[in-house]
């Protein structure tokens, strides 16, 4: 007598990908053999996190940052819906029709540690959801630093991360922030060519990128001006 056992429902694989503010073009990693931690980025650059999945089937998970890196990083919402309370334009179609994006303010106590966060919690549609893009968010380079954000997936791991992402800030290179690296902005550095009155952070445009302790503007601060050339912020 045969006896047939249904196997248990698989589930679906999900995965972030950092793109740039086009929502198109990826970032890149700082090294391609090592996951999640992603080249530096200017103060001021915007970048799209995009959640997806290789199946369909109900999911829930987050994207936070923990209190003691908020000043370095910002995670926003596309459309707030004031009706459903959630952020309609930051879910995709393939989510499926029920599926929503609420903001996500709050404690988590992750190994007995306690971290205020600030993000987005994820539900998708058990009935409705397909493979493809689910979510997206936004994410801004606020300040000078390292911004690890943390990704959820609740349906692995209640309690704990599943992984998280590194972006690490530089000083921009956009002196006038027009969201663009480029001539226009080679000319503010001229224009500050081996000054050497350059020592607050804001003088002089900005433009002593290697903070010399002498304030002086020259060939190093030209070389780290072109690491960034016609990189957009936007």
């Amino acid at each position: 007598m045969a006896l047939l056992v249904a196997a248990p429902a698989a589930h679906a694989e999900v995965f972030t990908r950092v793109c740039l503010a086009d929502g198109s073009t990826p970032l890149e990693l700082a090294d391609p053999c090592i996951p999640f931690i992603y080249r530096p980025i200017m103060v001021g650059t915007h970048l799209t996190i995009i959640v997806d999945s290789n199946a369909g089937g109900y999911w829930y998970g987050a994207l936070t940052i923990w209190d003691t890196n908020q000043n370095y990083g910002c995670l926003y919402g596309r459309d707030y819906n004031e009706e459903t309370g959630d952020w309609k334009g930051s879910r995709f179609p393939a989510a499926g029709e029920m599926a929503a994006v609420w903001e996500l303010l709050g404690t988590q106590t992750v190994d007995e540690v306690d971290h205020d966060t600030k993000g987005f919690q994820f539900d998708g549609d058990a009935d409705n959801a397909i493979a493809g893009d689910w979510f997206i968010v936004d994410y801004n380079a606020i300040d000078v630093g390292t911004c690890p954000v943390i990704f959820f997936d609740w349906i692995v791991d209640e309690e704990h991360p599943l992984y998280q992402m590194s972006f690490t800030h530089v000083v921009t290179r956009d002196f006038n922030n027009d969201g663009i690296v480029n001539f226009e902005d080679f000319a503010i550095l001229g224009s500050n060519w081996q000054r050497t009155d350059c020592l607050e952070p804001q003088s002089c445009s900005g433009t002593n990128l290697d903070a010399d302790e002498y304030g002086y503007v020259g060939i190093g601060d030209l070389m780290l001006f072109a690491e960034y050339w016609l990189e957009k912020t936007r």
